[in-house]
Order: structure tokens, then sequence, then C-alpha cells
């Protein structure tokens, strides 16, 4: 308990003051939409409550992971990655011959997150797209597994890229993320990242509801629409703005210029999770949560919108 209460201490003032905006907007949103549901229930509706809910497990798991001591808060966000990788490996039909290279992908995932939080940023970032890209080619030849062997190097690098890399990143801005001049630290700028995320897929929603008229994406999601996607990008690149103060840039227009970006991304990532689920043929990833579906369900905008943002960092000199 002391522990507990010296790591709540030592988060900054600005992470406390958006923790409590956060929880203040969750419990409004919670009144309201779940209201609004009942009254007039639709899919998308449905779908915006469900991800109401899962944004107060997100909440309290990021505090919960944020109190923990560094070694174990990268072991409990390694395992939940662990989960969502057999969410997506389980839905592959792997046959017999490529299951020997599955350990190898499972493996993955402690050598990732050991480089997220000791290793360089050259190995961080090329552990996967290259080490990787090789090693699991080289790992089905020497076994002579050829039949299939496009596709299934295919669809587990890309598991790979997606799940693993993408998640991994959470560790790397934590541990090593300094930025001159910041105040918020890098807690701050998690919870930042993850909120907005969360929150743009609102707007889509509340944009396409009251302006959509042109499909975006028809054959892959019909809800989404070309003004809700606007709407929400230039929503989010104002209040990105609004809170320039607590975000690392150099500027509010750069604040602002960042939030339409990360709308942008956290749009395709719910695209490209609805395109996987739809390639695939199922509806959830998984059953995890009952009526919230797996992980990956509940964070796929994420799972672009945090690659983005530590590439972004990169490019900008910031890391």
């Amino acid at each position: 308990m002391i522990f507990k209460l010296a790591k709540l201490s030592s988060l900054s003032v600005p992470f406390i003051e958006i923790f409590l905006g956060i929880t203040g907007l969750l419990i409004l949103f919670t009144l309201v939409f779940g209201l609004w549901n009942k009254k007039s229930p639709s899919p998308g509706m449905k779908e915006i409550v469900v991800r109401i809910y899962s944004w107060w497990i997100i909440l309290f798991l990021i505090i919960f992971v944020f109190l923990l001591p560094g070694d174990f808060a990268t072991i409990v966000t390694a395992f939940f990655t662990f989960v969502a990788l057999r969410e997506f490996l389980t839905k592959l039909e792997v046959t017999k011959h490529f299951r020997k290279t599955i350990l190898y992908v499972y493996l993955t995932i402690p050598l990732q997150f050991y480089f997220a939080k000791y290793g360089s940023q050259h190995i961080f970032n090329a552990f996967i797209p290259i080490y990787m890209f090789f090693l699991i080619a080289m790992r089905n030849i020497v076994l002579g597994n050829y039949k299939n062997y496009l596709e299934f190097n295919g669809k587990v690098f890309w598991v790979l890229m997606l799940i693993v890399f993408g998640f991994s990143q959470v560790s790397f801005l934590r541990h090593q993320t300094i930025i001159g001049g910041y105040e918020g630290g890098s807690e701050l700028l998690i919870l930042l990242i993850l909120f907005l995320t969360q929150f743009n897929d609102v707007l889509q929603f509340l944009w396409g509801k009251t302006m959509g008229r042109n499909k975006l994406s028809p054959n892959i999601s019909p809800n989404k629409t070309t003004e809700g996607f606007l709407g929400a990008a230039f929503t989010l690149a104002a209040i990105t703005a609004g809170l320039a103060s607590y975000l690392p840039f150099a500027s509010r227009w750069e604040a602002a210029l960042f939030g339409l970006l990360l709308s942008t991304f956290g749009l395709f990532g719910d695209l490209n999770m609805s395109a996987v689920k739809r390639d695939l043929g199922v509806k959830d990833m998984d059953d995890l949560i009952p009526g919230h579906g797996g992980i990956l369900d509940r964070l796929d905008s994420i799972s672009f919108t945090l690659p983005f943002t530590v590439q972004y960092l990169i490019i900008r000199g910031y890391l």
C-alpha cells in the first residue's frame, strides 16, 4: 500500500489533471450514450456504448500498470500482447508443417519487450521489421516448408507488425521517452494517445450520425462516412491544439497537425481490423470479455496510432 501511494505521488500534476478530466468525460459519456442507446438503439450506438465500457477497463488497467514497478509493468503489457497474438493466430489456418515456426513467433514477444525497455532505438525499431522478417523465412526454408509458404510468411509477419510491434510501443514510450522540456512525462503521453484515439471513434460516430452522407468504405465498414472522418479529424485537431500544454510539441499548430494525423491513423487502424475480420469471416476476434469481444476488437485503432506516435516523435527529433 505504501509503495502504491509512493508511486501515485510520483505521477505528474498534468497527469492527474488529465486523468480527472478523462474520468469526468467517461462518466458523462456513460450516462448520455447509455440513455441514447435505450431510446434509439442501433448497431452503431451499441458499438459506442461497448467502447465506452471498455474505456473504463482500459483506464483502470493503465493506472494499475503505471503503479507497478517497471519490470512488472512490462510483463503485464507483454502478457496482454500475448493474449492478443493468440487471438489472431487461432483464427489462422496454420498447416501442420508450419506449427514449429509458431514457437518463434511467440518468442518474439519477450525479446521485443526487452528491447523496448533496455535496447537501443535502432534494435527496437528493426527487430521485427528486419530480423524477424529474415528469421521466419529462414526457419521455414530450413524445414523445407514450401507449400503455402508465401501465405504463411505474409500473414505471420503482418500479425507480428500489427500486434507485437504495435503494442510494444507502450513500453518503449514509457521507458525510453525523454523529451526535453516536456513536464508531462511518458505516462501522460501514453494516457493521452490512448484516450484521444478512443475519443476519435466517438467523434467519427457523432459526425457521421449528424452529417454523414457519403460512405467512406462501404465494403469494409458501412457505417463509416467521409463526413464523419473529416469532422472527427478537424475536431480532434482542435482538441489537441487546446491540449498543447499537455503535449510535447513545439507549438499549438503542430499539436493540431498531430491531432489531424492521429485521427487519420486511428480511422485506418479501425478499418484495418474490420477488413481482417471480414477476410477471416469472424465478427469478433475473441470473446475474452462477453459482449465486448477480444483485446484486438477494443484496441483496433490503437494498433496504428501507437506506432505512428513513436515514429512521428522520432522523425520530428523529439526522441
